[in-house]
């Protein structure tokens, strides 16, 4: 729990299983994404397909679309550090969640 004293005092109560969960799952979408999208969205930013012939201008907002996707994983590792400075954030102002965090994370 973590007290907040601007202007009044009063709890947040924090679930450390969902925090983690949280941080995890942002964890394997940023996994999934350098894994797999990135390298198959190089592959076929390369093909001759693309760059060669009638379908090049129609192909050309696969270009665009592609570097939508990998703006993901820049949003979901932004997402992921936030969620650490939380982590962290919750350690420092309570130990005991620290315990439960650390032991949830297995660090």
């Amino acid at each position: 729990m973590l007290k907040a004293d601007g202007g009044g005092s009063s709890l947040i109560n924090i679930n450390p299983d969902e925090i983690t969960t949280i941080y995890q799952l942002l964890q394997g979408i940023i996994t999934e994404l350098e894994t797999n999208a990135a390298p198959n969205i190089e592959k076929l930013g390369n093909l001759d397909y693309y760059q060669e012939g009638k379908a090049k201008k129609a192909m050309e907002v696969y270009v665009e679309a592609n570097r939508k996707v990998m703006d993901l994983h820049d949003n979901y590792s932004r997402a992921a550090t936030l969620v650490i400075d939380i982590l962290n954030t919750m350690m420092q102002a309570d130990e005991a969640i620290a315990e439960q965090i650390i032991a949830k994370l297995g660090v």
